[in-house]
């Protein structure tokens, strides 16, 4: 693993290590990644195996040296996918995408790290036991089906994969585990959705909560498998279903232990359940209890928010699904603070078409051209999540694009609008 960054005085430095120097191995174990160097690190004495060009050397850190090391490794290389998941929404990107977006990870690390979904079809048995061994826990894998023939015919493979195999070896080193399942009307639903989850909850509480979405078609599935969107009669189907889990997995283990996507209550027109169903919000960032949660934290703040502001309009673009939920439970509360003018805006997802109706799937371009005969106003608002760590839309506009072609200031509120009202009294 190379070394990228030596810091300034740091223990690293004063050991002679340089940027560019390989770090080979921590006393008798191979270091392939970050969480190899942590793992093995943290004792208070240890020794390191280094490369540079064609010197190799020993290094002893003592007692007063372990710790921090001052050291930063160069990114490690993911591991891709190889499956063809019939549902797949990379393969449904349209074309001139920038090559990030088409990259498909299928990396056990990426889930301990950042909780990225893997459905185990590349791991090893090696791979089983350093996850067991480092504590990689919680993962968040991609189920679908436990079912073999279905499972083959939706991840695209030629043979058994052994997932319950895997996920009992998992459970039994202690690992906790978050499953997901890509609903696909036709394939995975029905029958073979209770058989999934009756054979996930075999492994609770290793298996600690299963997350039911329902998959995304794009308006660029050229020669792709067909498949039926969930409408919302599958979605009304599916919460009739959920009925019947929650009072099983209450019963036997103490949690609603399967959740669903807030996209099944938005389009079956069902109200939302309240936070209690939830649990611990084990995959809010899977969309799954992401409306209640924001919706609660609205309503525990508006009593904060000020009787009246300096005359201002601010415009807010979202998705089509949520935004009758904004309407209705968003606005009327913002329109009670005097001087503040609020227009919502549902933006038509243009970009990937098809039935893409999610914020977090937003560009910039579809943004500009559905706000722009809203404006003037002195503020747009964002969702947070239609743009990624350094701020570019999947159509790589940035935000400082969008605020020039608007001429108006840019706003994405990370968590509530309190924000608003903090950013306006500043301004």
């Amino acid at each position: 693993m190379k070394i990228s960054v030596v810091h300034d005085s740091s223990p690293a430095a004063r050991l002679g290590l340089l940027p560019g120097d390989e770090l080979l191995r921590i006393d008798n174990h191979e270091i392939r990644d970050p969480i190899d160097f942590q793992f093995y690190s943290a004792e208070e004495e240890y020794s390191l195996v280094l490369r540079r060009g064609t010197r190799e050397w020993r290094v002893e850190v003592s007692p007063e040296e372990s710790g921090w090391l001052g050291l930063e490794f160069a990114n490690m290389e993911y591991r891709c996918c190889g499956n063809r998941c019939v549902f797949c929404f990379v393969d449904q990107n349209p074309s001139g995408l920038r090559d990030a977006l088409y990259f498909k990870d299928e990396d056990f690390r990426l889930s301990f790290l950042y909780g990225n979904y893997v459905t185990l079809t590349n791991v090893t048995g090696d791979h089983l036991a350093r996850i067991v061994e480092q504590r990689l826990s919680p993962l968040y894998i991609s189920v679908h089906s436990t079912e073999d023939d279905v499972r083959r015919k939706m991840l695209g493979l030629r043979g058994n994969d052994r997932l319950m195999e895997k996920i009992a070896l998992l459970a039994e080193g202690g690992i906790e585990l978050h499953a997901q399942i890509v609903l696909c009307p036709g394939w995975n639903d029905g029958l073979h959705l209770e058989r999934t989850l009756t054979d996930l909850a075999r492994f609770s509480p290793a298996v600690r909560s299963v997350a039911i979405v329902p998959l995304g078609l794009t308006g660029h599935r050229v020669g792709l498998t067909p498949l039926q969107p969930v409408t919302p009669a599958d979605a009304a189907a599916v919460l009739d279903q959920e009925k019947a889990w929650e009072r099983r997995f209450r019963a036997k283990q103490g949690s609603a232990f399967v959740y669903l996507a807030d996209e099944f209550y938005l389009l079956s027109g069902r109200p939302l359940p309240r936070a209690a169903r939830y649990d611990d919000f084990f995959q809010i960032e899977n969309g799954v209890g992401m409306t209640r949660h924001f919706l609660d934290r609205f309503q525990r703040q508006r009593g904060r928010f000020p009787k009246a502001v300096r005359p201002v309009r601010v415009v807010i673009a979202t998705g089509q699904l949520v935004a009758p939920t904004l309407a209705r439970e968003v606005l009327p509360v913002l329109r009670k603070v005097a001087g503040l003018e609020v227009d919502l805006v549902p933006v038509v997802n243009r970009f990937f078409g098809g039935g893409v109706t999610v914020s977090g799937l937003l560009t910039g371009r579809d943004i500009l051209e559905q706000v722009r005969d809203r404006m003037p106003a002195d503020l747009l608002l964002i969702p947070p999540n239609c743009r990624n760590a350094d701020g570019l839309f999947l159509d790589d506009w940035d935000g400082g694009q969008l605020s020039r072609e608007l001429d108006v200031p840019l706003f994405a509120p990370a968590e509530n609008f309190s924000e608003l009202f903090a950013y306006l009294k500043k301004s």
